[in-house]
């Protein structure tokens, strides 16, 4: 069994990252065993494991976004993320992939989406009442929701040592981001049991169109107002290029994808970087890399 080449798809919301994968997928040779995995929905991952975990978690997230309980979608968005590393090893060691594609990847989107957590999310005081609240809409959206993601909690809190309690996880979070880029993320990677991808494509979208796209889709998350679109695109710059530097090994490379882009023709042209997504086959002529 060989080592899959990792690719990690990410983006604002709104910018075409399961589109794009599908497309991928369909366009790739046959001969390349592909893998793609849904985070932090893992439940929309065909033939994967804790399906009915992932979607107890997702009715915590939902349920959280419901109440205008910021903290606390955010302690879920990081629960989600938990179930990233036990997720890709099942995958790795059961169907043994060349590529394995990921739509997000919870080290990159901790780094992109926390901060903005934390300032929108700064005036907040723990509340019991909301909390409350927040668990039982949760069971009414997939029963035995607050259970189970209870249970799942205190398994990871004693595991990692971190997010005891769902109201002070984002805290939690906020002060290990504290420390330099490089050291948070060996944190991070033991809570999600899993490293930073071989290859990082970034969907670039305005993100004026981005917040057009979400609210096509109907129901709006906290995050996908074009504002706070605006600032998570300003931390994918900022998040990506640390990421240069930091591992210059990693390959990471800008994709537009506005209103304007055939995501056929995207996705044809990507797949043109390299059979195997070698970094010498990334050629400048077909994707811009990060300045």
């Amino acid at each position: 069994m060989t080592a899959p080449h990792r690719i990690a798809v990410v983006g604002i919301d709104g910018s075409g990252k399961s589109e794009f994968i599908a497309r991928l997928r369909h366009l790739a040779p046959p001969d390349e065993r592909w893998i793609a995995l849904s985070c932090p929905d893992f439940h929309h991952t065909p033939n994967g494991p804790l399906h009915e975990l992932s979607r107890q978690l997702k009715a915590v997230s939902d349920a959280a976004d419901t109440v205008g309980y910021r903290a606390v979608k955010a302690a879920a968005l990081y629960l989600r993320m938990t179930l990233y590393g036990p997720v890709e090893d099942f995958f790795r060691t059961t169907f043994d992939p060349n590529v394995l594609v990921c739509e997000r990847h919870p080290l990159i989107e901790t780094l992109v989406y926390a901060p903005l957590y934390a300032r929108i999310a700064q005036s907040e005081r723990s509340d019991p009442t909301r909390l409350a609240d927040v668990l039982a809409l949760a069971d009414q959206l997939q029963p035995g929701a607050a259970p189970a993601v209870k249970a799942w909690q205190r398994t990871e809190s004693a595991r990692v040592h971190l997010g005891a309690d769902l109201e002070t996880t984002l805290d939690d979070i906020v002060t290990i981001l504290s420390h330099p880029t490089a050291t948070a993320l060996e944190r991070f990677s033991t809570a999600y049991r899993t490293t930073l991808p071989d290859t990082i494509l970034w969907l670039d979208t305005p993100p004026e169109q981005a917040a057009r796209r979400c609210a096509a889709r109907g129901s709006i998350e906290t995050h996908e107002s074009p504002a706070h679109l605006t600032a998570l695109r300003a931390n994918y710059l900022r998040t990506l290029d640390e990421l240069r530097i930091l591992f210059p090994e990693m390959a990471i490379h800008r994709i537009e994808n506005t209103d304007a882009d055939s995501l056929d023709e995207i996705a044809g042209r990507a797949l043109h970087l390299g059979a195997r997504w070698d970094r010498a086959a990334c050629g400048e002529q077909v994707v811009a890399r990060v300045q």
